[in-house]
């Protein structure tokens, strides 16, 4: 027997404020006792192991914020980095669109099945968890979401559970990149139908997420209606770009930050196969970092079949520097 269960993960993490909100609890519960309300997970109280003593642990034992988060910051792990770009046409490409390249690549080439990733309601911008299986539904759903919380793992639990797919790929901000790769070292058997589907990760570079419910107020205190914005970039303030043409300059307050947030000492996802952001790249280019094997293969692939350019990336200084800056904010 699991000599921890939710009711552990709900004293050290839940109740402590630490959740990363990363949503595999939820995820791997076989039960599905937890589920996500105001952005905080909460429990039905019907987990088996504490019910009958049937051996569980699945959400504890996968947390990032048990054990092992404080040890994940900086550069991480590099086998090599990249300036890149899609050679793909993509409207809503984020930077370069290299991330949507790789993985278009990877579904018409069969390497994996499905992409889990978040989607977006494009007239109120609320976000949610999704599965992609096209090459298409990949160009349809460009651009990054990862801007406001969503429990993005649960469109994984649905693909396990239908049983329809053997190779998933994953793209999430760091502390899901840490509780997957938690996960897919775990010895705790009721994980296992869930880490043998994995075959790659792909990590945002992230400083916070936001609250949604609060940022929509922050829009409408502005005037501006989520259904005209085409574009949000986060520099100090939030930058929004309207389908008008027009943009909006919206000032950042601290308390916009999910609680959260404020115990990650990671921006660059180290525990993804390859990571992904705009800092260290000219604008139209995205900074790529390969972690791994894994991650150098599927980026070749893309390079291989014409749908991604790169250049090596001589200097990793400037996306050390935000790191450092991450870390020392929330490290006090």
């Amino acid at each position: 027997m699991e000599a921890h269960n939710y009711t552990s993960l709900k004293e050290q993490v839940w109740n402590t404020l630490l959740c990363s909100g990363c949503s595999l609890c939820a995820t791997v519960c076989p039960m599905k006792t937890i589920y996500f309300s105001d952005e905080m997970p909460v429990s039905y109280n019907l987990c088996k192991n504490e019910k009958d003593n049937v051996p569980c642990g699945a959400c504890y034992s996968s947390c990032p914020r048990i054990d092992t988060y404080k040890d994940k910051y900086g550069l991480g792990p590099v086998l090599n980095a990249y300036t890149a770009r899609s050679t793909i046409p993509i409207e809503k490409q984020q930077s370069g669109g290299a991330v949507t390249a790789i993985l278009y690549n990877a579904l018409e080439r069969k390497l994996i099945d499905r992409v889990v990733t978040v989607g977006q309601d494009h007239t109120t911008m609320q976000t949610y968890s999704i599965a992609l299986s096209t090459p298409q539904e990949m160009i349809t759903h460009a651009g990054s979401k990862y801007i406001w919380y969503t429990p993005s793992l649960l469109a994984l639990r649905d693909l396990i559970e239908a049983g329809i797919t053997r190779k998933i790929a994953i793209i999430g901000t760091p502390c899901v990149m840490q509780a997957l790769r938690k996960m897919m070292e775990s010895d705790n058997a009721v994980l296992n139908r869930f880490k043998d589907h994995v075959a790659l990760l792909i990590g945002v570079f992230c400083t916070e997420i936001f609250s949604y419910d609060r940022a929509m107020q922050l829009f409408k205190d502005a005037s501006v209606h989520p259904a005209d914005v085409k574009r949000i970039d986060i520099k100090k303030d939030m930058l929004l770009e309207l389908y008008n043409g027009d943009t909006v300059t919206i000032p950042l307050p601290r308390d916009l930050m999910r609680r959260g947030c404020a115990h990650c000492l990671d921006f660059t996802a180290v525990d993804s196969d390859i990571s992904a952001g705009s800092i260290g790249s000219y604008e139209g280019f995205t900074t790529l970092i390969t972690r791994n094997r894994t991650g150098e293969y599927y980026l070749n692939s893309a390079i291989e079949n014409g749908y991604l350019e790169t250049s090596t990336l001589e200097t990793l200084d400037k996306v050390e520097t935000f790191a450092q800056r991450k870390y020392k904010r929330n490290k006090k």
